[in-house]
């Protein structure tokens, strides 16, 4: 009797099966660096969602590059992960770039935004055909829209893309598309949470100390308006800084601090602040050597917030750091006729900078592009978590100023024993509870002020707080060219654009974090490639192996089968 229903108990379990694995879905990432997990943070998000979300990938169409359309089959799988977890409150799409641009119906959007935002994030490749090479554009950009509010996600956002240039680097190519995959979920969940999120954190600049105020500010005051609440603060105007700056810059000071101005600083970080201290030890840019034509010396400033930042675990020296990893610039080189001839050549006091360390500030970024800077040393201070962001290469040099900045280091670049420091830090973020500068030493007629005020005196941090200390200030400001201001990183001749504006978004972001979306940026994926000499030399051998083998298992699983048949029907 059993077994009379043995069988519809099989269908009847698997039909229920089929079922509820249609409700609940389950998987298992098997991968080391958990490739195909979404976050804790963005599935908190997407499960919270206050409007729907819908998103347009412009990554579509036959005719992709590889590099691409691996970036579009990563991009539609993680979007599909998000579209399940959000219950299908969001949705995706993938079109092509001239769709976009030619519905007005599906994207009635501006047509002068539509144009300005493709040549901004148009990314050129130079394919290889049979008559040389051709140029083609590709946009690998997504916009989010939720209601009337929309924003763009740029997926190569922070990477470099010289390497597109050239049709033989397909290695640096899948590179920096492994790396966007890495910052993907970053990217969308930002721009999710911005959209959704109707708390704005607000950024001040502080002024009163000689910070540039004039047009070599617009792009950063732009940038940080995108995002932020955004305004100039005056120190010496203000009793106090306001716990309600979330973020505070001072950029570039030329004239020195008071103690007045350093214990508003410092009360401000005892209460859990955050600060970007972007500072410039010495008098040294490139407008003095334009005036001089040859050489000029560069000296101290003598802010007087040296014992500021030693207190809090860090000191700039009184020096310049040169390295042969370098952005270019025009140079004289010689003579045609009576017009100079000019080239660009590598400029050692302009370091490409790039990050030894996994943190998601600087994590897969380009390289950022800094001018005369100053090295930096951290120092003993208790309880303190001191993070290198950003170093020199290991090709690089330090003089201790004074010292004559002159054109004629560029007849040293080929002297590889002048170049021989490497990692210089010129970057750190210092964060924990920090101890305050003016412990044991404050008047008391200034604490019984500060207690009227609402703000009494603290000795140590009651929360913890975050600085961020690079030996340049100018690394935020932008040059210009003809058209006008240039954004901030932007070569004004080879008009390439380094990962400046994209260090500073992060490390304000991370600094202004409250849902724990910017620790996705630290995620790493392995570049699993073949290596090349090896599969040349014994490509044959798989070649014979994939081919061989399954044949081979094929005739031996027949040769069994016709063996079991015989014996069996002999008997």
């Amino acid at each position: 009797m059993m077994k009379k229903y043995t069988g519809w108990l099989v269908v009847v379990a698997a039909v229920a099966l089929i079922l509820v694995s249609a409700q609940w879905q389950y998987r298992v990432d098997l991968t080391a660096e958990q490739r195909y997990t979404v976050s804790n943070a963005s599935e908190q998000l997407l499960q919270q969602l206050k409007a729907p979300v819908e998103i347009t990938v412009l990554l579509g169409g036959d005719d992709l590059p590889s590099g691409f359309r691996k970036l579009a089959q990563a991009t539609d799988r993680f979007l599909a992960d998000c579209r399940s977890i959000s219950n299908g409150n969001l949705t995706y799409r993938f079109v092509s770039p001239d769709d976009f641009m030619n519905d007005s119906v599906r994207f009635p959007l501006d047509d002068t935004f539509k144009t300005t935002w493709l040549k901004s994030s148009a990314v050129k490749l130079n394919e290889v055909t049979k008559t040389g090479s051709a140029a083609v554009f590709n946009y690998p950009v997504a916009l989010v829209r939720s209601g009337d509010d929309f924003t763009t996600v740029n997926l190569l956002e922070g990477q470099g893309n010289k390497g597109f240039l050239n049709p033989n680097a397909a290695g640096l190519q899948f590179e920096t598309i492994n790396n966007a995959e890495a910052q993907m979920e970053y990217l969308f969940a930002s721009a999710i949470n911005s959209l959704q999120n109707s708390y704005v954190p607000t950024v001040a600049y502080a002024v009163g100390n000689g910070e540039p105020m004039g047009p070599e500010t617009y792009d950063l005051s732009q940038t940080l308006q995108s995002k932020y609440r955004f305004f100039l603060l005056n120190l010496q105007q203000q009793p106090y800084i306001s716990d309600s700056i979330k973020a505070l810059m001072i950029v570039k000071p030329s004239t020195p601090f008071s103690d007045e101005d350093k214990l508003k600083i410092d009360q401000y970080l005892m209460r859990g602040g955050k600060l970007l201290l972007l500072m410039d030890a010495l008098h040294a840019d490139m407008d003095s050597l334009v005036r001089s034509g040859k050489d000029f010396t560069a000296y101290g400033r003598d802010l007087r917030i040296d014992d500021l930042m030693f207190k809090y675990g860090a000191r700039i020296n009184q020096n310049l750091v040169q390295d042969k990893q370098s952005d270019v610039l025009p140079q004289a080189v010689g003579m045609v006729g009576d017009q100079p001839q000019i080239e660009l050549l590598p400029w050692p006091y302009f370091p490409l900078l790039y990050s030894q360390s996994n943190h998601p500030i600087a994590k897969n970024l380009d390289a950022v592009v800094m001018q005369f800077p100053n090295s930096i040393d951290t120092v003993k201070a208790e309880g303190i978590e001191k993070n290198i962001l950003l170093t020199s290469s290991n090709t690089t040099r330090t003089e201790n100023a004074p010292l004559i900045v002159t054109v004629e280091i560029l007849k040293k670049l080929d002297n590889a024993s002048a170049f021989k420091q490497s990692n210089v830090p010129l970057a750190v973020l210092l964060q924990g509870k920090f101890n305050s500068l003016f412990a044991n030493r404050l008047p008391r007629t200034v604490a019984d002020s500060l207690a009227a005020m609402g703000t009494p005196f603290l000795a140590s941090a009651s929360k913890p707080g975050q600085v961020l200390i690079t030996g340049d200030g100018d690394w935020v400001l932008n040059g210009f060219s003809r058209e006008g201001p240039l954004a901030m990183g932007t070569n004004p001749y080879t008009q390439y654009q380094f990962a400046n504006r994209n260090f500073l978004l992060n490390a304000i972001d991370y600094m202004t974090d409250e849902t724990g979306i910017m620790a996705t940026r630290s995620k790493d994926f392995t570049l699993r490639l073949l290596d090349p000499k090896k599969l040349e030399a014994s490509g044959n051998q798989w070649r014979m192996l994939n081919i061989g083998l399954p044949l081979l298992l094929l005739l031996m699983a027949a040769g069994i089968m016709q063996w079991l048949r015989r014996k069996r029907y002999t008997r």
